[in-house]
């Protein structure tokens, strides 16, 4: 039994790995019976069951222009009848198929008839919105005909590289690009720093961005990946490159595209292209989420840790830490303005090569989300600059509220020493004339002796409480920043649970106690 013959309505969620299997059907084989060694996921647009045709293809309308008499008189047992139904052509219903390696040989096999395809008569009543007449006239390189298929892969895999290498219906060159994600496209990477799709060898060849999302419960990280893909004639080749380690592979646009194709609908692409829109978009998407969570979020929870400082924070402590994870943000948020960047280049090329109202009204629905990224990232940046200015603005003003604290206490202590110096000048005249002092020759020691020790405990005390202070350790650092972070996981939980925004909170501005009575106001109430 070939791979076609037991395919069924498929489930909805798909992993990597194979403890996690996708079934067909209640009573089918799973998913990773087919796709292992490699391969990711692969499907086949096939030819369905036929669908009745609807009254408009049954009983056409009426003419709008008079019948032609002179042909009614010359056929005039031929002439149509307008209330007979017309005979019409079945309409067959198409779904995509899951395949495994076997039905991929195949379809390889069909790819190296060249001779043959060039003998096939198209049909260009069922997608005449897709296929132009440039379409037909094209070589046969070139043509959209053939079996309609796609096959993801990990890029890395022994079996993957076998196949690649052994690939004799694809150009060298594009094996290569397929298994290697460090050769360049073109010679524009150069220049711009990403990759831009380029058409060569009969067909296109691009790479997608996307991340893998990590599990936050496992302190998993996102990994990066790249999809290198080369897409020909009908079929479409994707090879997964991981820039990374990582034991459980999820990347969510690709399952989310694997899902719309096993549910099938109205909703499911109806060609490689739009197969290819799907996969730009499901990308996209998650990497717009996952900038906004992680990175764009960060600058909130910044500004929520300055704004929820103590009334007698060390401010330096706390400059120390934001200033940091403002210089780590600010190097993520420009490295998220360069990927999306690169996505809105790509994006620009797909629309120039791609075919299809439905692939071009995706592609331009992306583009504009990408505008709104770019547009969100500058603003993230302008308050991440603003919080800085602010945070510097109120630690100068702490230190010159400190600068005047001293500068006060320092007048005192100097009026102590004023007299201080008068008590020594008046009794260092005759110390032997002191009163009780007769006959003691060491009177003038012992006096200079208290002096001087009165004077080491002022300096002490003063340089204890206003001089110089010990550097921040490291160890303050540590608990001030899980200080701030549990502050943060409160707030988030609160909103996670959608607790009340204003909370015990009066018309007056006021916050109401456990006896309902106004608590923290700055005003008091005359009866």
């Amino acid at each position: 039994m070939s791979d076609t013959d037991n395919q069924n309505s498929g489930s909805s969620k798909f992993t990597k790995h194979e403890h996690s299997k996708l079934s067909l059907s209640r009573d089918g084989p799973p998913v990773s019976d087919l796709w292992n060694d490699g391969l990711i996921c692969a499907f086949e647009y096939v030819r369905g069951n036929p669908r009745k045709p609807n009254a408009r293809q049954l009983y056409p309308t009426r003419m709008s222009k008079p019948f032609n008499h002179t042909l009614s008189r010359s056929n005039g047992n031929n002439a149509p009848d307008m209330d007979e139904p017309i005979k019409s052509k079945p309409v067959f219903d198409r779904k995509w198929v899951p395949i495994g390696w076997s039905r991929i040989s195949e379809l390889v096999q069909k790819v190296q008839a060249d001779n043959s395809w060039t003998e096939q008569q198209m049909d260009l009543s069922e997608e005449e919105d897709d296929y132009t007449v440039a379409d037909v006239a094209a070589p046969y390189w070139e043509r959209p005909v053939g079996p309609t298929w796609w096959c993801h892969v990990v890029a890395g895999h022994p079996s993957v590289e076998t196949w690649l290498g052994n690939a004799q219906w694809l150009h060298p060159a594009i094996r290569t690009a397929l298994r290697d994600e460090s050769r360049l496209i073109s010679d524009r990477m150069k220049h711009l720093l990403y990759e831009v799709p380029v058409r060569v060898a009969g067909g296109l060849l691009f790479e997608l961005l996307g991340q893998s999302v990590g599990d936050p419960l496992h302190e998993e990280e996102d990994i990066p990946i790249v999809l290198r893909c080369w897409q020909a004639q009908n079929f479409l080749v994707s090879a997964m490159h991981v820039k990374g380690t990582t034991n459980n592979l999820n990347v969510l646009g690709v399952t989310e595209v694997l899902e719309l194709l096993l549910a099938g609908g109205s909703q499911a692409p109806r060609s490689v292209h739009e197969v290819i829109a799907h996969l730009t978009c499901r990308l996209s998407r998650w990497d717009d989420r996952l900038f906004r969570k992680y990175v764009f979020g960060e600058a909130d929870e910044i500004e929520l840790k300055f704004v929820n400082r103590r009334n007698y924070e060390d401010l330096n402590l706390l400059s120390i830490i934001l200033n940091q994870e403002i210089k780590r943000l600010a190097t993520q948020v420009i490295r998220v303005k360069w990927s999306l960047h690169a996505r809105e280049e790509i994006i620009f090329e797909l629309i120039q090569h791609l075919r299809g109202n439905v692939t071009r009204y995706i592609l331009e629905d992306i583009k504009k989300s990408t505008r709104v990224m770019l547009e969100e990232q500058e603003a993230v940046r302008g308050r991440l600059f603003t919080i800085q200015d602010v945070m510097q603005s109120t630690v100068r003003a702490w230190l010159q509220d400190r600068s005047l604290r001293v500068t006060h206490n320092l007048g005192i202590f100097g009026g102590c020493g004023l007299v201080l110096s008068i008590f020594t000048g008046l009794f260092g005249i005759n110390v032997d004339g002191i009163p009780g002092a007769e006959n003691t020759p060491y009177a003038f020691g012992l006096f200079t002796g208290l002096l001087f020790v009165l004077g080491a405990m002022l300096i002490g005390i003063g340089m204890l409480y206003l001089g110089l202070q010990n550097p921040i350790s490291e160890e303050k650092v540590k608990v001030r920043k899980l200080e701030l972070q549990q502050l943060v996981s409160m707030f988030q939980h609160d909103a996670e649970h959608h607790a009340k925004v204003r909370e015990g909170v009066t018309r007056h501005g006021g916050t109401l106690n456990s006896s309902g009575n106004l608590s923290d106001a700055d005003y008091i109430l005359i009866h």
